[in-house]
């Protein structure tokens, strides 16, 4: 499979594809490419997926020491700038906030999918009911389920959040977030979740009672919300609220997948030129004299 390419692969097939003579963009996976295909010069400009964080940051260390420029690579940041870590690759660049799912989320392609999938009433009522915007609400789940996978990462908990393969089964959010009140149902429950999902797939899974520990530690300091909480989860989370809350009767509309394609579809180029992402990628393009970005 092509998750398994390793790093010095991927690197020996960029070095050696004699017919491109163009940059390559090197992302993380499939969404990745989805999304950044949308935006660049496809003349000049050749997607490369190299299906991880960790693994585009090496393909493109491999590379650098090879002595090949016409290459740059973008990562989620993931909790990087929380955690003030430093990643100096030359040609690497980070998404704005948490992930690019974050970034879109908060632009108007939100509003979009919502018309798509739910009726004018329906989400007039929740508008209604809720004092904060179906976007606010969607980062206060958000944010709860960051601050578990926050608390993961620092003290190695040993909990899964997905599966292996997009294939697999997903998370249950159902279990932590009311179908009916579209309200988070307690760190008891997201642990139990979380820690019943890890089972079996993860060999160092701690127990529920350190779990609640360390989260209670990582919830007790303020974080930025768009560095805290991950584009996966507020999908998940968007899936919930259309399907259930909302009552959305399309057949289209079928599990998170379908939510993020949708998003990816309704992210423009205007709301994508606003990023620090892009300006920084544009700014590197101009001192070399190349186009990454279409015009």
């Amino acid at each position: 499979m092509e998750e398994d390419l390793k790093p010095a692969r991927i690197a020996n097939a960029i070095m050696q594809n004699s017919d491109f003579h163009g940059y390559y963009l090197i992302v993380e996976g499939t969404k990745d490419y989805k999304i950044y295909s949308k935006f660049i010069c496809n003349e000049k400009v050749l997607i490369k997926e190299a299906f991880g964080n960790m693994k585009v940051q090496e393909v493109l260390r491999i590379l650098n020491e090879r002595g090949f420029d016409r290459k740059i690579g973008i990562i989620d940041s993931d909790f990087n700038r929380i955690c003030e870590n430093e990643i100096e690759i030359e040609g690497l660049f980070l998404t704005d906030d948490h992930d690019i799912e974050v970034a879109i989320i908060k632009t108007k392609a939100l509003n979009d999918v919502l018309r798509i999938y739910c009726t004018r009433n329906k989400i007039d009522g929740f508008a209604k009911k809720f004092s904060n915007s179906i976007c606010e609400e969607l980062f206060n789940l958000g944010k709860e389920v960051g601050y578990l996978r926050l608390a993961n990462k620092i003290y190695d908990l040993g909990l899964v959040f997905k599966p292996k393969n997009s294939e697999g089964n997903q998370l249950k959010f159902k279990k932590f977030i009311s179908e009916t009140t579209f309200k988070y149902l307690g760190d008891k429950k997201l642990i139990k979740t979380v820690f019943d999902y890890s089972n079996n797939k993860s060999v160092n899974v701690q127990n529920k009672d350190t779990i609640n520990e360390k989260l209670l530690i990582i919830k007790k300091k303020e974080y930025p919300i768009c560095q805290l909480v991950n584009g996966h989860d507020l999908s998940n989370a968007l899936f919930l609220l259309m399907k259930k809350v909302l009552n959305s009767s399309k057949t289209t509309l079928i599990d998170n997948n379908s939510v993020e394609d949708s998003l990816t579809l309704a992210y423009d180029y205007e709301d994508f030129r606003k990023t620090t992402l892009y300006s920084q990628i544009n700014t590197w393009s101009k001192e070399r004299e190349i186009n990454i970005f279409r015009n």
